[in-house]
């Protein structure tokens, strides 16, 4: 490698040096052509004024032949000059050829991974507001519904507890106020007496003896309301409260008394069942007896009614107009 290298540096020596013979020559030459184009015009001039002007076509036809002359000489030797510019340029090709082919392969590469981005000049970038607003309406329902559906399914194995009674029922009746009231109401009269506490209400019910007239049902009842009085006040326990604008809602009171319960259709006849009922909203407490219909002729109707002629359309546009 190095030999040539060495070899390749003696040619572009050798050519350097012919290229300078070449233009020293070129020179030699323009010098000559010169000096002879100038002795020619001395010889011109001189001929002018010893001899007749000479005529037009005889001055272009040596302009010709001169410039003939000189396109040969300069031609001459402009041909060795020629012929080893070319074998320096090729040389130099040759080497530049080798370094510069990676490189033009690389830029191909990047022309073609590099897409071209287009826009106008000086124009601004508009931001789509249009956009945004879509996005934040459809974001928006889509955030709560996931809210909900998120929240559902945390408290679902939670049962959801609640009392209707808030701010309400205050002073509360405990169990022991139930043991005291129950073991106070016993009577002659009474076969069996049950009390229970629910939903706020406290039911007293009262199994007189069969024998016992409907006077005497009444008595039990009244006595019991008696004795309900003196251990929970009605005033206190029964009746609603004014705290301020807001009403205190309190316990109500049902007592009932019957002699028996009828087993067919005979002992109803002669069954006596009374109730004593005290809202918490009422003042006074409010006496029925629940054995004997109030307006017969209508719970003869509900409880026998006339299944022999039933009703149909004539039947009923009349009670319709009616």
């Amino acid at each position: 490698m190095k030999e040539q290298e060495v070899k390749k540096r003696h040619a572009i020596g050798s050519e350097q040096n012919s290229l300078d013979s070449d233009m020293e020559t070129m020179k030699q030459w323009a010098d000559e052509s010169r000096q002879k184009e100038a002795s020619k015009s001395t010889d011109s001039k001189q001929n002018t004024v010893e001899h007749k002007p000479i005529s037009k076509k005889q001055k272009e036809a040596e302009n010709k032949e001169n410039e003939k002359k000189s396109v040969k000489t300069v031609g001459n030797a402009s041909t060795p000059k020629k012929e080893a510019s070319k074998s320096t340029s090729q040389s130099k090709s040759s080497s530049q050829s080798k370094l510069t082919k990676p490189q033009s392969t690389s830029t191909k590469k990047q022309r073609s991974t590099q897409s071209p981005v287009k826009h106008p000049k000086g124009a601004a970038k508009k931001p789509n507001y249009l956009l945004w607003v879509t996005i934040g309406v459809i974001a928006i329902p889509c955030l709560i519904l996931l809210y909900i559906f998120l929240g559902s399914r945390e408290n679902s194995s939670e049962p959801v507890e609640g009392s209707r009674f808030k701010n309400a029922l205050d002073p509360k009746i405990t169990e022991e106020d139930l043991k005291e009231l129950e073991s106070s109401l016993t009577f002659e009269g009474a076969e069996a007496v049950e009390i229970n506490l629910k939903s706020a209400t406290l039911r007293i019910n009262i199994n007189a003896k069969d024998d016992l007239k409907q006077d005497a049902i009444q008595k039990l009842m009244n006595d019991a309301y008696a004795k309900v009085n003196e251990k929970l006040p009605v005033d206190k326990y029964f009746t609603n409260k004014k705290d301020g604008d807001k009403v205190v809602k309190m316990y109500d009171l049902e007592i009932s008394a019957y002699n028996y319960i009828p087993k067919n259709e005979e002992e109803k006849k002669s069954q006596i069942h009374l109730s004593k009922v005290k809202n918490s909203s009422a003042e006074q407490p409010v006496d029925d007896v629940l054995s004997t219909p109030k307006d017969k002729q209508s719970a003869e109707e509900i409880l026998n009614p006339d299944t022999s002629n039933p009703p149909t359309n004539d039947n009923k546009q009349q009670t319709e107009g009616e």
